[in-house]
């Protein structure tokens, strides 16, 4: 934001709009409320220092990914179990990462926190469960089960509840704790605020039944009061809408109705049938807005993108008003390569297909099981809507007896319930992308064995699945509810789409690649510039060319070194002033933002190297293959700077004093598969210079059987 300027062409001030073109540009380019979608710059990736198999699957997803080195978190002394209590997960693992992201000044950016492989899956909370019983009992609730609230987290749930967790909040353990759930359609005008806000809020719109002018004019006040603190927040818009057209006030009603489109108002037959706007349903232009309105059941709330800065209100929506939101952090592990889980080559080459599997738009079957078991009677209720949704959409959906699908080639999804199965003896197979998800006991337990672990699904083809990590008892709101295929088959990732579809996550782990969208639409970009063939000096020129797109492109985000710098509306033209970056190696992304409410992400690299002082570092290897017994001799030479470190994925590997040194790595360190080095030239001033990085391969043995196969012993 500090280094560039944009040259934005703007509409001639003299060109004459008439109603209708003025509203319909307003419904195609009204500014989003925010930027959602993600992508690997809002994804932070935690490592287990001390583990080989992290590094290995870090460095693979880093590689398919195109994660940037600020965004990968390296932790060392990472607890060697698969269960441990809060007070060590703390100070352990969520303190640190958090204190890193903050450090790296990434706060506001990052989106997504996922960890790589051997991590402890489960978090004991007695504390907090003792605090929420407490709280229950204050309440009147004293005969809540207190069995549905075992002491038994997931490493991933408390990571998406880190604030609420960190603040001794202990109301993240309910079933309906999650405000980012696409809940019941009915609550998006009802129940937007809590406390005495909603009570507020309740009295306003009952206001609807009078029949006096005075009392609409008076509801319109106080919404716009409401609106100045929550401006995001799709009811206040649509009963200003339906305000305005109890008064007859064509315009305004339909200005606003617009306003709740781009919020997410997808429901056209509900407008239709709305008595509110009786008196404006005629309007042409009111007519025409309703018209555009998608035909979506009144069902569930809006399938949504996210961004950790959203403040997720009670009804589900968006709200800026202290107090009247929550916020989290999207959370996967990426495998469990140890104990219970799957081995090394399997973790490897699950993702691999997940990251080939981005934007193919599978088609295929979802399927849904329907057995006796009350693993499956749990979520049958709620079958029929999630089809019937897949199928307005064009997608197959199938429902069969079996415990899993038998010999079913073209499974994009599914929703299952049994204790154990054998997935090779089913004939059936996964296809890339796919999400699995199977409502049984013990799916998330990897210390101890009995009954199938969630992790199956990843061998067997799936980009990602979940499982409880204590009993959960047959409870819907404990896993994902059949509407996650809906979210995900509308383009959202599979992070986005698996914490839309549990309203109480607290005790289930979510294992594969948080990244993973089949059936996005990535909006795309053409950038132009005659300056990259050699290095750059003074103002760079870009040009930016949307017009391609196979989706509308409704913003702009610039990163330099994996920072956000900058986020602007679609420009044509940018200017870059490069004497404001330090000499070296930089890489460039413009991201571009889908102008919809899932907000897709595509973006283009660009790496270039910048020579305005004559500043400069260079790192010379013997080769680009080691093996990862082998040590890696790498020299460094620089034209500046006191002394040079030698980094992988933004940590300090080794610094010597000088300009011309000499560094002896061992590979292990870096850890098997596709690697990066740069070297980076330190001032005294602390300011830095960085080389071009420098790709390596370091081979290896996957491993093909499990690690620590026995559960631990008890102390």
């Amino acid at each position: 934001m500090y280094f560039y300027s944009l040259v934005i062409s703007a509409l001639s001030s003299t060109r004459r709009l008439s109603v209708m073109v003025l509203l319909g540009f307003l419904f195609c380019l009204l500014p989003l409320t925010a930027l959602a979608g993600g992508g690997p710059e809002n994804l932070i990736l935690i490592v287990n220092a001390d583990s080989a198999s992290s590094k290995l699957l870090a460095n693979h997803y880093i590689h398919g990914r195109g994660i940037p080195q600020s965004n990968v978190i390296y932790l060392a002394d990472v607890p060697d179990r698969e269960i441990i209590k809060w007070p060590l997960f703390r100070t352990k693992i969520l303190e640190p990462l958090l204190n890193e992201i903050k450090r790296r000044k990434l706060v506001g950016q990052i989106d997504y926190v996922v960890y790589s492989s051997d991590f402890p899956t489960t978090i004991i909370v007695n504390e907090h469960r003792t605090k929420l019983l407490e709280m229950l009992k204050e309440q009147g609730q004293e005969n809540v089960p207190p069995q549905l609230f075992n002491p038994n987290a997931s490493i991933t749930s408390l990571t998406f509840f880190a604030g609420a967790a960190l603040r001794e909040q202990p109301a993240y353990m309910l079933l309906e704790s999650n405000r980012y759930y696409r809940q019941v359609a009915e609550k998006l005008l009802r129940t937007p605020f809590s406390g005495e806000r909603q009570s507020e809020f309740e009295a306003v719109i009952h206001l609807i039944k009078s029949k006096q002018e005075q009392d609409y004019q008076k509801a319109i006040t106080k919404l716009n009061e409401f609106r100045k603190s929550n401006p995001s927040q799709l009811a206040i818009s649509y009963w200003l809408a339906k305000f305005y057209g109890k008064l007859g006030d064509a315009p305004n009603a339909t200005k606003w109705l617009i306003l709740a489109l781009r919020q997410g108002w997808c429901y056209q037959k509900q407008t239709q049938s709305d008595l509110a706007f009786e008196r404006v349903k005629d309007d042409p232009l009111f007519r025409g807005i309703v018209d555009r309105i998608p035909d979506v059941p009144f069902v569930f709330a809006p399938t949504h993108g996210f961004k950790n800065n959203y403040k997720w209100a009670a009804n589900g929506m968006l709200n800026k008003e202290r107090g009247q939101g929550d916020q989290y952090f999207l959370s996967t592990i990426l495998s469990v390569t140890r104990n219970y889980g799957i081995n090394e080559k399997q973790a490897v080459e699950q993702l691999q297909r997940s990251i080939k599997a981005d934007g193919t738009q599978p088609e295929g079957t979802f399927y849904f099981t329907d057995t006796k078991d009350v693993r499956s009677t749990t979520r049958k209720p709620n079958f029929a809507s999630a089809i019937t949704q897949l199928e307005a959409m064009g997608y197959g959906t199938k429902v069969v007896t079996s415990g899993v699908p038998v010999k079913a080639l073209d499974i994009i999804g599914l929703t299952c319930g049994t204790p154990g199965f054998n997935w090779a003896a089913s004939g059936s197979q996964i296809l890339p992308g796919a999400f699995c998800d199977n409502l049984t006991s013990f799916g998330g337990m990897f210390h101890r064995a009995g009954q199938t672990k969630c992790s199956q699904f990843l061998r067997y083809g799936a980009a990602g699945s979940s499982g409880t990590v204590v009993e959960p008892y047959a409870v819907q709101a404990k896993f994902p509810h059949p509407m996650i295929h809906v979210h995900y088959a509308r383009g959202c990732s599979l992070a986005e789409a698996f914490y839309q579809s549990v309203s109480g996550p607290f005790q289930t782990i979510v294992v594969g690649d948080a990244l993973c969208s089949p059936w996005a639409i990535e909006p795309t970009m053409e950038i132009n510039s005659s300056s990259f063939e050699s290095p750059v000096k003074g103002v760079l020129n870009l040009s930016v060319d949307v017009a391609e797109s196979p989706v509308k492109v409704g913003a702009l985000l610039f990163y330099v070194d994996g920072r956000l710098v900058q986020q602007t509306p679609v420009v044509s033209e940018m200017k870059i002033d490069t004497r404001k970056l330090p000499d070296g190696y930089h890489e460039l992304r413009v991201v571009a933002v889908a102008n919809n409410l899932v907000q897709t992400t595509g973006r283009v690299v660009l790496p270039v190297v910048v020579d305005n002082g004559g500043r400069s570092i260079e790192l010379q290897i013997e080769q680009t293959e080691y093996r990862d017994t082998d040590n890696i001799t790498v020299v460094a030479k620089a034209t500046a700077g006191e002394s040079i470190e030698l980094r992988h994925n933004g940590r300090t590997l080794m610094k010597k004093a000088g300009r011309d040194v000499e560094f002896s790595v061992a590979a292990e360190l870096l850890g098997r598969g596709p690697v990066q080095i740069q070297g980076f030239a330190i001032a005294n001033d602390s300011s830095e210079v960085a080389s071009p990085p420098i790709d390596l391969i370091i081979q290896g043995d996957l491993a093909e059987a499990m690690r620590n196969t026995e559960a631990p012993k008890k102390k």
